[in-house]
């Protein structure tokens, strides 16, 4: 649940972090929303990378900007991929906000969308020192050409770079902030520091202060959020529970929305102190029914629900079914391993379940 928390991180900039001139980082984003992914660079070609949040309204505000560049531009060579960072990080809630706020802005938001990931966030954002949203990266011929606002990108940069006539100007040291700037980032970082020391008292105090600092439609969502990812680390999963029974309900007829809760329910740590398997329950069943039983990562999840509900056999059954339905040869062979593990009488660990494989 730090999907609220970009704007509170403050990355530490080494001597080799990353800066104009030097090849584009390896890492790309962890799954598409909208378009195709860039697996490479094509020459003739340049690439803008767009660091947003929808929780951020800067970040909001500049998508026009951006839509426009890509009609006039994209026929030129221009490829503008938005990549929604911190609201993935293995919360259901937040990714389903992120695809109903793309879906919502339709064609508003006509170029390429996708989640960031710890590896696109470590690699580029961390790396070149940005410490806020939003930020975008231009790569040319697998080269870092520009970095910056996105504000401050137009056609004329973006055509300059096209044609080899822009030459990367060295990069200053960013301006002071104004002191009401100062302060307001003073109250988003102790709200950043104490959360990640895992202070929670002082989090808890801190909270209010941050919270003021942002626009008044986004104050509750981060009230909400933190307080929820507090409470659980207090013990109190709750208010997070609620949360997600709500999604569920908004979501009762998406498949991979109601598994992917169901999923979190089953497998996270911090859930499971204090489990709520009615919720996993009616989320994993949910997701069963509306894939017709056909496919293997549904019938997985459900089948370690029966089993943390102590009906092992029924596991098993629901095991071998899943088995039987994957379609995929690397998806099967992970779920006979769990099913080797059930017949043996052993529920294998959640993590060595690797994520992008479900």
């Amino acid at each position: 649940m730090r999907a609220l928390l970009l704007l509170l991180l403050t990355a530490t900039l080494s001597a080799a972090g990353l800066k104009v001139g030097d090849p584009a980082p390896a890492a790309r984003p962890e799954s598409m929303l909208q378009g195709e992914a860039v697996k490479e660079f094509k020459k003739g070609e340049i690439y803008v990378f767009e660091c947003w949040a929808s929780w951020c309204g800067p970040c909001v505000a500049a998508i026009p900007h951006l839509n426009d560049l890509h009609k006039k531009m994209g026929k030129k060579g221009v490829v503008i991929t938005g990549v929604n960072v911190w609201e993935s990080e293995k919360d259901p809630a937040a990714v389903e906000r992120v695809k109903a706020f793309v879906k919502e802005q339709g064609a508003k938001m006509s170029y390429r969308v996708a989640l960031g990931g710890k590896a696109f966030i470590k690699d580029w954002l961390e790396a070149a020192g940005v410490n806020g949203i939003p930020h975008a990266f231009i790569v040319k011929e697998g080269k870092l050409v520009w970095q910056g606002h996105p504000m401050q990108m137009n056609e004329e940069l973006l055509g300059d770079i096209i044609t080899g006539t822009y030459t990367p100007k060295p990069e200053k040291a960013a301006a002071p902030a104004d002191p009401e700037q100062a302060r307001n980032e003073a109250k988003l970082q102790a709200l950043a520091e104490a959360m990640m020391r895992k202070d929670w008292a002082a989090a808890e105090k801190a909270l209010p202060a941050a919270a003021a600092v942002l626009p008044a439609e986004e104050r509750q969502d981060l009230i909400d959020s933190v307080g929820a990812q507090i409470a659980l680390a207090k013990g109190d999963p709750s208010k997070i529970y609620a949360q997600m029974a709500k999604l569920a309900e908004e979501e009762a007829d998406d498949a991979e929305a109601q598994n992917e809760l169901a999923w979190e329910l089953v497998t996270d740590p911090l859930f499971l102190k204090k489990p709520n398997f009615a919720l996993a329950e009616k989320c994993a069943l949910r997701a069963v029914a509306l894939s017709k039983e056909k496919e293997g990562d549904k019938l997985d999840t459900l089948a370690r629900l029966r089993w943390l509900q102590g009906r092992k056999a029924e596991a098993v059954q629901l095991q071998e079914k899943a088995v039987a339905a994957a379609t995929d040869s690397e998806m099967k062979g992970i779920l006979q391993q769990t099913l080797d593990a059930l017949k043996k009488g052993e529920l294998p660990p959640a993590e060595k379940l690797a994520d992008e494989d479900r």
